[in-house]
């Protein structure tokens, strides 16, 4: 069923994101499925060598979040350990990861939820490194060859079946701000009616789900995790700011 990055495609774009690549749902072979349109400037001239990757430990993005790296469009200290991407880029990653409940890229070893025999992290050897957290390599942090300030958002598997006492907030740790207009599109309630405007659009995805039941039980979820996610605004004191380009 194209679940994931089909809705994470539509979430995106309806909080103003507009961080990940565009996805539909097309027939094939009888059964639907997703198509992710290509990006050739996602991926270096020797295509076996992957999208081009951001390189980085927990303890060094941590870091890059503390020294607030090119805010305002400062250049950093040359020992200051930055990597090439906006301060506010994380921002909007663990605002997105944590509606979604992905933790491929930020917690790609379930070091933040009670992970379930199915998914990958439970594999020998995989979970063990939570022992060492700060030396755990992120995955998936991905920018354009051409752009090296902002990431782009693939692999956007998400989990519409994490409980919600088992929500990764590992995704959220260390962030102090959040994009102003996402959040908004939170608070105001909107956040259904938009993406029901947005999903509906691709016929192909709303009927797959079920229709507008089945599209309706998808977004309970993230709403219940956005109403989750300003309770954690409001307690932790997270500012909300414009985060313009």
């Amino acid at each position: 069923m194209p679940k994931f990055c089909v809705f994470a495609f539509h979430l995106d774009r309806v909080l103003g994101l507009n961080r990940t690549i565009p996805a539909v749902s097309r027939m094939f072979d009888g059964q639907a499925c997703q198509v992710v349109l290509w990006d050739a400037s996602l991926h270096p001239k020797d295509l076996a060598a992957g999208p081009t990757t951001v390189r980085m430990t927990w303890r060094e993005y941590q870091n890059s979040l503390t020294q607030r790296c090119w805010q305002r469009n400062v250049n950093p200290k040359s020992n200051s350990g930055c990597s090439s991407i906006y301060h506010s880029e994380w921002s909007k990653l663990a605002l997105f990861d944590f509606l979604l409940q992905i933790h491929n890229r930020l917690d790609p070893s379930c070091c933040g939820f009670r992970p379930r025999q199915e998914d990958v992290c439970v594999q020998p050897g995989r979970h063990d490194v939570c022992k060492d957290q700060e030396n755990i390599q992120l995955a998936n942090i991905v920018h354009r060859e051409h752009d090296l300030r902002h990431l782009v958002f693939i692999n956007n598997k998400g989990f519409f079946d994490h409980n919600e006492d088992n929500l990764d907030f590992r995704l959220l740790e260390g962030i102090k701000e959040l994009p102003e207009q996402a959040v908004s599109v939170l608070r105001n309630r909107k956040l259904r009616e938009k993406l029901l405007q947005s999903l509906f659009l691709d016929q192909m995805y709303w009927e797959s789900q079920g229709g507008r039941q089945g599209i309706d039980k998808l977004i309970d979820v993230i709403e219940k995790r956005a109403n989750i996610l300003l309770t954690y605004i409001n307690a932790h004191g997270i500012k909300v700011i414009p985060m313009n380009d």
